[in-house]
C-alpha cells in the first residue's frame, strides 16, 4: 500500500499538468470561437493569443500523457495494446468533451 502511495505521489504532478494543458486548450480554442463569432471584424492578433493558448495546452496534455505512460509501474502487469488504445481513447474523448463543452456554454451565452 505504501509503495503504490508513492507511485501515484510520484505521478501526481504529471497528472497536474495534464489537467492544466487540458483546460488551457479548452478555454485556449473557445476563446478563439467567442472572438471570431462574437465580433463583426474579428482581428487576427486577438485571435492568435487564444489560438496559442489553446496549442499550448494541447502540448501540454500530450506531453503529461505520454510521460504518465512512461512512467508505468515496474511491478504492474504489461498492459495490452487494446488497454492503451482505451485510455489514450478516454483522454481524448474527456478532452473533447470538455471543449465541446464549453464551445456550447460559449455560444449560448454569446446569444
Amino acid at each position: 500500500m505504501e509503495e503504490r502511495l508513492r507511485s501515484e505521489a510520484k505521478r501526481l504532478p504529471w497528472m497536474l499538468v495534464k489537467v492544466v494543458g487540458g483546460l488551457m486548450a479548452v478555454i485556449g480554442f473557445g476563446g478563439a470561437v467567442a472572438v471570431l463569432t462574437r465580433r463583426p471584424d474579428p482581428s487576427w492578433g486577438g485571435v492568435l493569443g487564444w489560438v496559442l493558448a489553446g496549442v499550448i495546452g494541447l502540448v501540454l496534455f500530450l506531453a503529461a500523457s505520454r510521460s504518465l505512460t512512461a512512467r508505468k509501474e515496474a511491478d504492474s502487469p504489461e498492459p495490452t495494446g487494446k488497454d492503451r488504445a482505451r485510455t489514450s481513447a478516454l483522454s481524448w474523448t474527456v478532452l473533447l468533451v470538455l471543449a465541446a463543452l464549453f464551445v456550447v456554454i460559449i455560444l449560448i451565452l454569446a446569444a
